[in-house]
């Protein structure tokens, strides 16, 4: 048995950093830390130390056995338990201002403050053997003072240390996850979790609040740890969440009590990561764009300044052409996030930047973005293989590109130059059924390429979007058109869908009054003023050459669209940052007013882009901005991006609820399907800062997001490709099952017509949670079906109905629930948890079952599909 424990700081107004990193620490301090201190130049050195575990082999003049520095706290591992330290510091100021092609990130210059320490001992315990665990790479030397038999050279470092039978039958693991000192609590199968118990002191009190953490008050403020999830792990495998809860036996003593154990099946905690991990080298690495193939393996581009960026054999460029200015890469990770399939540079010897990326049906990489190498590799036969840029109006500027791969990543299908005389760019690419890239971007280039018959031919003011369709090959523009006004501060596509049609919707902003908008539009009026810009909407023709619909989004302040998704019906779902307060929202949304000086929003319109469905704000006290948007199968909206707020919301059971950033952190939220509550909403980072810039979806609704980190301390799980931070900003990848606690996903979907049918959840399943439901989307709209809701699963599928795969077993069946889907083959069946404690633990199977046409294809030629299917344990 396993159950998984975590420290969060939570003090309002200050940043927790490590008392020893500048070697000072309190008069008043407790004075079981002050036979802790090493001395200045060792305190000097262990600030240099990564997020790991050092063993003291005397280097240090104190009894731990082991030291690690987090970004929050310094931690000494001791016989039967552990002390951690902490001082304030008050943080720098973030830039006043953010601009619309780069988010800023600023490391904090704080001063030191008071310090307090925190010693936590296992009453009763054995005195254990220490064991360390998870070999890291890089070793310390340590050369203190002129004695040389003091000094250590060939230090290792470690990811984790085991106390091995602290008390009968149980190891306590302790290690680090998400920038957090973890410990783990691993009970063999007859061992008992009673004896289990903490003494802590240097605290003022400790209580539970309201979601079950256990919260340590100290005289710099709270320290938090968050309630245990647990799952078990059968015997062949299987996994089964268990509640577990926080006991307080004293005023300062607590242990731990699970519900509904089974005996001889393995513990462990639920962390939400599926995996999370680092991608770069010793340079400054970033990922921009994101796809996911039919197995769920993330491809990622993006740019690196990184010489030892890792690439594969066989790959079509394993060498490092940038210099200064930086290469393209493109990377593909296995499902699993613990290999690279291929990994490649792509560019030349000037500064090249990959913005954006798609995935054909087979896999198939094609990337977008910024160059201004003179040789960045062409194909013969590609639509342009001359660079356009270089001086214009006293600036050296660029070409936008648009590369094919091949499925392996070793060659280019095709690679070519779109641009003109002045600066271009590519920052969005969708692909047709056919493999025909559409390209949205920026240039101020006159004569950038248009086609006869597009809609607009001729440059308008400083700059304007474009949008262009490649044929299959790259060889010839299908269509390409200016989009803008006459404005001085330029019109900007940033983000673009395809509808089945081929039609193209861009979004993006604008500071042109006379921005082109259409008749019977949601709004024909710009707002923004002198200065600020407006959002706008665009949906072009099939073949480019009119406009469908297009209209502005925004108020009196400035208002900036990143991201655009649609919908089966073909409603365009926008997502950016607003800073008016009248920004139009919808009077059942999530939230309709501005809570910061900039909060991200959500807007949803019909498909004529004629009304709103519904828009919100998101965020916190702070600034956000979204910066990346998916839909999933019940047309619910996942958004990512960045928050510099401590109070961003989040939903109970989510990954992490606390804020991370001594600057700032990304976010993770899913809306519900009308986006009036939120389904998921975590934050994800490290103490300094997190971007990200792309996110995805897989067929179960998981996310997959991709972005950059400064943040040595950023969440990574075992197994992952790269657990290390490598240089100043690393690439990360990271995919979130986007499931709260107490929710397992298991089995699979058989086919049905509009793809595979997906079972969810609108929220945590604990006591008395009224509105916890059930989802499942891709049904055919408007069909009859059933939720099944039993009391036992099985390990291995039963096939019935001619093909359907059973999940959850019938003969154990409560009351079935009848469900009937919407216009989009989504559909709700409410399951509201009762506020009766004793139904702690209590376990429930779901399944979707759908009646539905036979074929033709994609249609069952038995008339009957079903979804994967959940298991389902309430939670306190």
């Amino acid at each position: 048995m396993r159950i998984s424990l975590r420290f969060l700081s939570v003090v309002a107004t200050l940043a927790l950093c490590v008392a020893l990193s500048r070697g000072e620490h309190s008069a008043s301090m407790d004075p079981i830390v002050t036979t802790l201190q090493p001395n200045a130049e060792g305190a000097r050195l262990l600030g240099r130390v990564p997020v790991a575990f050092v063993p003291n082999v005397g280097q240090w003049g104190h009894h731990a056995s082991y030291v690690a520095k987090f970004g929050a706290m310094t931690v000494f591992l001791q016989d039967q338990g552990w002390t951690f330290t902490l001082v304030e510091r008050r943080r720098g100021e973030p830039d006043a201002r953010v601009g619309p092609k780069a988010f800023p990130m600023r490391e904090p210059n704080p001063a030191p403050g008071r310090g307090v320490a925190v010693r936590m001992s296992f009453v009763g315990a054995k005195t254990p053997e220490l064991i360390a665990e998870q070999r890291l790479p890089g070793r310390h030397n340590y050369f203190l003072g002129n004695d040389p038999s003091k000094w250590r050279s060939d230090v290792p470092l470690y990811g984790s240390v085991c106390y091995r039978q602290l008390y009968a039958g149980v190891d306590v693991r302790v290690r680090e996850q998400g920038g957090h000192l973890e410990y783990d609590l691993m009970l063999e199968p007859k061992a008992q979790l009673e004896p289990v118990e903490v003494a802590v002191e240097g605290i003022e009190r400790m209580h539970l609040d309201k979601e079950g953490a256990l919260v340590m008050d100290t005289r710099l403020g709270p320290v938090r740890m968050p309630a245990p999830t647990t799952w078990e792990e059968g015997p062949s495998g299987e996994r089964s969440s268990v509640p577990c809860r926080y006991v307080i036996r004293g005023a300062n003593r607590f242990g731990f009590e699970v519900t509904g154990r089974r005996s001889g099946w393995a513990l462990t905690v639920d962390p939400g990561l599926v995996y999370s991990t680092f991608l770069g080298g010793a340079g400054d690495d970033s990922a921009h764009a994101l796809a996911l193939d039919a197995q769920g393996a993330a491809t990622v581009a993006g740019n690196t300044l990184s010489s030892d960026f890792p690439t594969t054999l066989g790959a079509f460029d394993t060498s490092y052409n940038g210099g200064t200015y930086g290469d393209v890469f493109v990377t593909r990770l296995s499902p699993t996030g613990s290999s690279l399939v291929y990994s490649t540079f792509l560019g030349g010897t000037g500064y090249d930047y990959a913005l954006t990326m798609a995935l054909d049906s087979q896999g198939v990489a094609t990337v977008a973005g910024y160059t201004e190498s003179t040789n960045f590799p062409t194909t013969a036969g590609a639509f342009d293989r001359s660079f356009n840029g270089g001086l214009y109006g006293g600036v050296y500027v660029g070409d936008a590109f648009v590369t094919r791969f091949s499925p392996t990543g070793s060659s280019l299908v095709y690679s070519t130059f779109l641009g003109g005389a002045g600066d271009d760019r590519a920052t969005a690419l969708a692909l047709d059924a056919q493999g025909a890239a559409t390209v949205a971007g920026i240039t101020t280039s006159p004569n950038f390429p248009t086609t006869p018959g597009a809609f607009d031919t001729s440059l308008g003011g400083y700059g304007d979007a474009f949008v262009t369709q490649l044929s299959p090959t790259g060889s010839i523009l299908v269509y390409s058109t200016y989009l803008g006004g006459t404005g001085t501060f330029g019109d900007y596509a940033f983000a673009l869908a395809l509808d089945a049609q081929g039609a193209a919707t861009v979004a993006g902003f604008t500071g042109s009054t006379d921005f082109p908008t259409t008749p019977g539009a949601f709004d024909t009026s710009f707002h923004g003023g002198y200065g600020y810009l407006d959002a706008f909407v665009t949906r072009l023709s099939p073949t480019g050459s009119s406009l469908l619909y297009s209209t502005f989004l925004g108020g009196t302040g400035d208002d900036r669209a990143y991201a655009v998704t649609l919908d089966a019906q073909g409603a365009a779902t926008v997502a950016g940052w607003t800073e008016s307060t009248d920004f139009p929202t919808t009077p059942a949304a999530f939230n309709t007013s501005l809570n910061g000086g900039r909060d991200a929003f959500v807007t949803r319109l019909s498909p004529t882009g004629s009304s709103l469905l519904y828009s919100t704000f998101l965020g916190g006290v702070g600034d956000e901005f979204a910066t990346a948007l998916a839909l999933d199968a019940q047309g619910a909206a996942t958004v990512a991006g960045l928050t510099f707020s401590a109070n961003f919301p989040t939903t109970p059971g989510a990954f992490d609820r606390s804020y991370n950033g001594g600057y700032n952190d990304a976010f993770v939220t899913r809306l519900s399907p009308t986006g009036s509550s939120l389904v998921y909403s975590t934050y994800l980072g490290g103490f300094f800062g997190s971007r990200p810039f792309a996110l995805a979806l897989d067929a179960q609704g998981a996310a997959t997001v991709a972005g950059d980190t400064v943040s040595t301390d950023f969440p990574t799980t075992p197994g992952a490709f790269d657990a290390v931070h490598n240089g100043r900003s690393d690439a990360f990848v990271t995919h979130l099952d986007m499931l709260p606690a107490g929710v397992f996903v298991f089995g699979r979907s058989s086919p049905g017509c509009t793809g595979s049918l997906t079972i969810s959840v609108t929220s945590m399943p604990h006591i008395g949670n009224a509105k916890f439901a059930l989802t499942c989307g891709n049904a055919r709209p408007f069909t009859l079906g059933v939720c099944a809701l039993t009391a036992q699963r099985y390990s291995s599928p039963i096939p019935v109905l001619g093909g359907v795969e059973l999940w959850v077993d019938p003969t154990l069946l409560y009351m079935p629930q009848m469900a009937v889907s919407n216009g989009l083959g989504a559909s709700e069946v409410s399951l509201p948890v009762p506020s009766n404690p004793a139904l702690t633990g209590g376990r429930l199977f779901a399944q979707f079952f759908w009646v539905g046409p036979t074929a033709p294809p994609p249609c069952p030629p038995f008339g009957w599909s079903a979804s994967n299917a959940l298991e389902l344990v309430v939670q306190p």
